[in-house]
């Protein structure tokens, strides 16, 4: 089961079965978000044996006009942005990362929805974070 996703900036935002969140660039070309996902699991598993940390990382900032910014790092850049994110959903976002895992993968825009390619082609990989996710106080 998913939900509806939250799209802003240049990034998609979705909860999967228990609120699990799904995170990650958006895309109007289904075969670029099909490249750029098995480029960060290609990623992942060559870092997977060097480094003990996960290679991506969430970082929550407040905006000047009180809104958040989810913002995802990895791979030595910034991967995309969520803007203008409000405190309820930032809330509900912080309580699926109380598992401390995320699910990173692409979604690609439709003409009346968003297609999570995790959902459809099976392309994400699912990051146990307990420390790349900088903790978030209202």
């Amino acid at each position: 089961m998913a939900y509806r996703p939250i799209v802003s900036g240049d990034m998609a935002l979705t909860f999967l079965c228990e609120n699990i969140p799904a995170i990650g660039p958006t895309f109007k070309n289904r075969e670029e978000a099909v490249k750029k996902a098995r480029q960060y699991l290609e990623g992942i598993d060559k870092s997977a044996g060097e480094l003990r940390e996960t290679p991506v990382k969430i970082e929550i900032n407040k905006q000047a006009d009180g809104r958040y910014t989810i913002m995802v790092e990895g791979f030595q850049h910034t991967m995309g942005k969520l803007l203008n994110i409000d405190e309820l959903f930032l809330k509900r976002f912080c309580k699926g990362l109380k598992k401390k895992m995320f699910i990173l993968t692409c979604f690609v825009e439709k003409v009346d929805e968003l297609e999570c390619l995790v959902l459809t082609e099976g392309l994400g990989a699912v990051l146990y974070a307990p420390h790349s996710i900088k903790r978030w106080r209202p």
